[in-house]
């Protein structure tokens, strides 16, 4: 832990760790540093105050504000009894919907495969969503090529996010909305501690099919048709849910069922002028 940025870290929690320092570029970066080079404590989160540098997939960035949650979380190998890699990034959203179900923050929704949506008029049956956060897990390696587990970062909006006048393509979402007006709200560093221990409950003890059903539940856009990009193509399809093996499962407008994992891109609902065009 030599680098200029990030001497000064103080521990928050010990079981499991949970490190903080000020201001990184990347949680999951400088964590997944630290692993590599054996200087992180085993099943280490890294939280950090602001953020310079987030990332999401490949090509995008993860924008965040003093005050919200940006952090990493070192997910072992022993530490996970699921039945193949492709459920870790599964059981980090499943936990980040349970952490927030206990905190009384219901009523997130899962996009698949990595983004936290919630409703930007809760209590509004059939209102427009927002994105409240973004997963991204990654594999990291000992220095010499020896697998070490996962880097999970994790992105929440906690506060008000204010309009941007250059536009998105999607609105941003808050756990300030998703609570309403005048409720308490718990800090990053409170956040992060609870987030990482039920992370730690659902690798000990999460089935698969537990993880699968509870996202299912809460799967965005469910039963409603979509557009999404796949290899450089566009297509039309409707969530049916999540096979055995995580996936997303989609038939497309022939009727012909297809699963669709991590590679699909730019998943959004049909929209009305795409439907008349239809």
């Amino acid at each position: 832990m030599s680098d200029p940025d990030v001497l000064r870290v103080r521990r928050i929690c010990s079981d499991p760790p949970v490190l903080f320092v000020r201001t990184l570029s990347s949680t999951s970066d400088t964590l997944r540093r630290w692993v590599s080079e054996g200087s992180a404590p085993p099943r280490a989160t890294l939280l950090c105050a602001f953020q310079t540098g987030g990332r999401g997939r490949p090509g995008h960035r993860w924008q965040s504000r003093r005050g919200d949650l940006t952090m990493s979380r070192w997910i072992l190998p022993e530490e996970c009894s699921l039945a193949g890699k492709a459920f870790i990034p599964l059981a980090v959203a499943a936990a980040c919907l349970e952490t927030l179900d206990n905190l009384h923050l219901s009523g997130a929704f899962w996009k698949y495969p990595n983004d936290l949506y919630a409703p930007l008029s809760p209590g509004k049956p059939g209102g427009d969503v927002g994105k409240l956060g973004g997963l991204l897990v990654e594999p990291v390696r000992k220095i010499g090529g020896e697998p070490k587990g996962w880097i999970a970062g994790i992105g929440i909006n906690i506060g008000t996010i204010p309009p941007d006048p250059a536009g998105r393509d999607f609105s941003p979402a808050s756990l300030t909305g998703l609570a309403g007006e005048g409720r308490p709200l718990p800090g990053p560093l409170s956040l992060a501690r609870q987030l990482s221990q039920r992370i730690s409950d659902i690798l000990e003890h999460g089935s698969p099919a537990e993880i699968r059903s509870r996202l299912e539940d809460r799967l965005l856009w469910k039963k409603r048709w979509v557009v999404y990009s796949l290899h450089g193509k566009t297509h039309i399809g409707k969530i049916e849910g999540l096979g055995d093996d995580g996936a997303l499962l989609v038939t497309g407008d022939d009727g012909r069922s297809c699963r669709l994992g991590p590679a699909v891109r730019h998943l959004r609902p049909v929209s009305v002028a795409e439907v008349h065009h239809g």
